[in-house]
């Protein structure tokens, strides 16, 4: 093999892997900005009820553990690290709104990532929620609203 075939390989893999690393840290921290989305929602009223943190288990096992196969620095699914975030934030009694903008930011920052098959497990995750305890509350609709229209800015589609 040649010099040059050689360091077009060295080259080649090291854009490889630095672009593996890249999708790797934003899934995990798309995850993590879930968890404080899915916190907002689910504390809006002030109240995380039983009910909802049993449906946010159930919507990471259903409807967010096989989109993708990143691990969290444990080896864990990075999936899991919503219910790690949203149970910090309902430890700490994190102020909703500011969840919420910790997900907008990320949206804002990154309307690339957001895609129109992720826009659905999104609103999905975040409307299943909200109706997990006695249906919802005006708060809760306003919350859902606001989603929509922070992922409608977003245009991208698979």
């Amino acid at each position: 093999m040649s010099c040059v075939r050689i360091i077009y390989y060295q080259i080649f893999v090291y854009i490889k892997n630095h672009n593996i690393m890249y999708s790797r840290r934003k899934w995990l921290e798309f995850y993590r900005k879930l968890g404080f989305l899915l916190y907002s929602i689910a504390a809006v009223d002030r109240h995380v009820a039983p009910a909802e943190r049993t449906t946010l288990k159930k919507e990471i096992q259903t409807n967010w553990l096989d989109l993708e196969d990143t691990a969290d620095p444990f080896g864990s699914d990075a999936a899991f690290q919503m219910e790690a975030i949203f149970d910090w934030l309902d430890d700490a009694d994190y102020a909703p709104d500011s969840a919420f903008n910790e997900f907008e930011a990320f949206v804002k920052e990154n309307p690339d990532f957001i895609a129109s098959s992720l826009k659905e497990r999104i609103l999905l995750s975040a409307n299943r929620i909200a109706f997990a305890f006695h249906g919802n509350n005006k708060k809760e609709l306003t919350l859902l609203y606001q989603l929509e229209q922070l992922l409608n800015g977003s245009k991208k589609s698979v």
